[in-house]
């Protein structure tokens, strides 16, 4: 079954993402998770729809933690990884973690899910076979997310969901590291002689800096602080652990410089839909209506898609140097909606790009001060020119 056109009995009993309401709080939630990990023996790991980069590197990061564990675990991811991060699975497969596309590849079942970078229930990208583990209350479910805005709900089991705010849902997952790397107890117990090692921190940086593009989106002290401490310390993990002429990443730029890169044809599309760009003032803007949109993605998959009109908001952004906006509508196979992304240009500061999810009352959306998404259903935007027309004006006194 499709994850987003499925509704499952989760959606009955989810409640509100909010902050931990204190140190202790979460730490005790760390806790529950770092017993479970040592004591249970089969994981399934779930993502959302149309993963980005920061789903596919917690995924695989989250599971390169637990095999050092000795445990049983499994990937499920239902699109296709772009082969920009080919050198994820190619680390899953010499970790023996195999990446299935079939539900029908997942048969025995599972002593715990972990469901990690998911806004909601209705965005995990799921299985009939696997929707039977999901809600079986003998499952425990432990989350990891980094998202708390809009409509943002828990998916796991009270007590076991490490929602916080944070850059990437792998920054929380170097949390977890952090955690366990204060307890040595544990690490000689399961004989873990290097917690950090070059996989692992290549899969979190990876995260880390897609889910960020390179920091730039990040404009609160806090977030950049945090950032700034797990990625020098794991860059400088990486830069040591490379061999000399290896042709291995050796550097954080190596790294976003290989999830940037286009196909043929990515930059076919790329191009194509910046000739449809339009400038106001600070705002470099595309926005593709009803019969555009069709155009569009008739021609090409949703996912390449997708991962193109992020990259055009991205140009969009540095080249009008304030903000990019983009808005598409979904093709019927997918949704009724009309999809908004926007974002600051890496010189920005001062600027929190989600108060328009406030001063619109937009409550499916969500992200970064330097970045949000948002979406809205088509009956409730009958002029898609007049609605973004407010939104270039407001974003204009942001």
């Amino acid at each position: 079954m499709k994850g987003r056109t499925k509704n499952t009995v989760l959606t009955d009993v989810t409640r509100r993402k909010q902050l931990f309401s204190t140190i202790a709080e979460r730490n005790r939630t760390l806790d529950r998770i770092l017993e479970l990990m040592q004591t249970r023996a089969v994981f399934l790991l779930l993502g959302h729809e149309l993963p980005d980069e920061d789903c596919i590197s917690s995924l695989v990061s989250m599971a390169l933690l637990l095999k050092k564990f000795g445990k049983t675990v499994t990937i499920f991811i239902r699109d296709q990884i772009p082969a920009q991060m080919s050198y994820l699975t190619n680390i899953c497969t010499y970790n023996n973690i195999p990446v299935v596309q079939d539900g029908s590849e997942i048969s025995d079942k599972p002593d715990i899910l972990c469901i990690l970078d998911t806004p909601k229930p209705t965005m995990i990208a799921s299985a009939s076979e696997i929707d039977v583990f999901l809600i079986d209350p003998t499952i425990p479910i432990i989350e990891i997310d980094h998202h708390l805005s809009a409509d943002a709900e828990y998916s796991g089991t009270p007590g076991l969901c490490l929602v916080d705010r944070a850059s990437s849902t792998c920054e929380l997952i170097g949390l977890i590291c952090y955690k366990l790397s204060q307890r040595p107890d544990v690490l000689s117990h399961f004989e873990i002689t290097n917690l950090f090692s070059r996989n692992l921190v290549l899969s979190m940086l990876t995260g880390m800096i897609g889910d960020t593009m390179f920091g730039l989106t990040l404009k609160n002290k806090r977030d950049l602080y945090f950032y700034n401490y797990f990625t020098t310390k794991f860059s400088h993990i990486l830069q040591k652990s490379v061999r000399k002429n290896s042709g291995n990443y050796a550097s954080m730029t190596d790294i976003f410089k290989s999830i940037q890169k286009l196909s043929v044809e990515e930059k076919s599309l790329h191009q194509k839909l910046l000739e449809k760009a339009r400038y106001h003032e600070r705002t470099g803007y595309v926005v593709l209506d009803e019969e555009l949109s069709k155009l569009f993605l008739g021609q090409v998959d949703y996912s390449l898609f997708v991962k193109v009109i992020k990259s055009v908001t991205d140009f969009l952004s540095e080249k009008s140097g304030a903000i990019g906006l983009t808005a598409y509508y979904d093709p019927e196979s997918v949704s009724s909606m009309v999809q908004f992304r926007i974002r600051t240009a890496g010189s920005v500061s001062g600027i929190d790009l989600r108060a328009i999810l406030k001063d619109f009352s937009i409550v499916d959306g969500g992200g970064h001060p330097g970045a949000i998404g948002f979406r809205i259903h088509q009956d409730e935007l009958p002029d898609l020119d007049s609605f973004v027309e407010k939104i270039i004006e407001n974003l204009e006194t942001i």
